[in-house]
């Protein structure tokens, strides 16, 4: 954790108790990026000729921690003129966050980016989402630009951050009713765990039948970062989200993250496992073992760690990032994503010295 916490601490001090203002150095994988990955990546740069936007999906819990810069690098290697929306999943567990909602604001505001907050598995939600995209695509109508293949949307974004639910409400607008010869059914497969889709789907419509221009969807495969631009605090974010296998990363070090940013956040929320400030405080996460056991919730350290992650599916109002809490002169949006696109690109230019020396090797051989 490179990021200066102190100020961030002392102003959510309220007892003698004080907040670790660093996290221990756990043995984490800083990587779970798969073959399939790669080949969706290649995918989109096959696609771009007839996308017309790309719908970015991250986790509102972890705003940082689930945007991907391979996305961003994807816009800036000739598919600029493509439309881009970023949205954020997972509206229902952190309702009503206005300080949040402003520093987004304040982040996309730097690089002039359009985003919205939704819940995947809102039917008014979703509705609102494709009133955006109709009336993207009727604007370019009125522009007398028709499109022959229609207007083209590829979902993307991170794994598990609600791509494929988000495509299923989409389609069920318009399709989804029962009648007595259909029965609703999902388009796109779903699941509780990471990388449930692993390939690009077919185009889904999602337009009604007398559209003047038809709206179709192009699901895709969550994708995550490569080692090159990772870090522990971002795989273990990725999997307090579910962006990652469950059992990639050591459920201690899961366990104690979560204590750690629900130390700095100070939460309001009932939640039986963590000790309020006013009472026994801890910086200890097998402290919080021993109080599950005296609670009697669990019977053993194994049984103890499963229920902490097993809630934090269900916690609400607690940000798996730390970033959104830091003040605007502490932390720059913009710098963050300047920094990701040089570890890419320096990545890619280690790898053309290696070809290059592979193939002058070659030569002489």
């Amino acid at each position: 954790m490179n990021l200066n916490l102190r100020p961030l601490i002392f102003k959510r001090l309220t007892s003698s108790f004080i907040p670790r203002f660093e996290f221990p150095k756990y043995n984490v994988p800083l990587s779970d990026f798969k073959g399939h990955q790669v080949k969706a990546l290649k995918k989109f740069q096959y696609l771009a000729p007839q996308l017309n936007m790309v719908v970015e999906l991250r986790d509102l819990r972890a705003p940082l921690s689930t945007r991907n810069v391979l996305f961003d690098k994807f816009f800036l290697s000739g598919n600029e003129k493509i439309k881009r929306l970023i949205v954020y999943t997972k509206k229902d567990m952190m309702p009503q966050n206005k300080e949040l909602l402003n520093t987004l604001t304040r982040w996309h505001k730097e690089l002039n980016e359009d985003f919205i907050i939704l819940d995947s598995k809102s039917p008014s939600d979703a509705k609102n989402l494709l009133k955006i995209l109709q009336w993207e695509s009727d604007k370019l109508l009125n522009d007398s630009v028709p499109l022959p293949m229609g207007y083209r949307v590829l979902v993307s974004g991170m794994p598990n951050v609600g791509k494929s639910t988000l495509v299923n409400s989409l389609r069920y607008i318009n399709y989804g009713k029962k009648t007595e010869n259909t029965k609703r059914r999902k388009v796109s497969k779903t699941g509780n765990e990471a990388g449930v889709t692993r390939s690009t789907s077919e185009i889904i419509k999602i337009s009604k039948e007398d559209s003047q221009q038809g709206i179709y969807l192009i699901d895709s495969p969550g994708i995550g970062l490569p080692g090159r631009v990772s870090s522990q605090s971002r795989m273990l974010a990725q999997a307090l989200c579910g962006c990652v296998k469950e059992t990639l990363i050591d459920p201690v070090a899961q366990a104690d993250y979560l204590l750690f940013l629900m130390n700095l956040q100070k939460p309001k929320n009932n939640v039986p496992w963590y000790p309020e400030f006013d009472t026994k405080p801890t910086n200890d996460i097998y402290s919080i073992f021993r109080r599950l056991f005296d609670m009697k919730k669990t019977s053993d350290t194994t049984a103890a760690i499963s229920w902490i992650n097993q809630w934090k599916r269900k916690g609400k109002n607690i940000l798996f990032d730390v970033e959104p809490l830091l003040q605007p002169n502490e932390f720059s949006y913009k710098k963050y994503l300047l920094d990701d696109l040089k570890k890419i690109e320096s990545y890619k230019l280690e790898n053309d010295k290696l070809n290059i020396l592979g193939s002058a090797k070659q030569l002489f051989l």
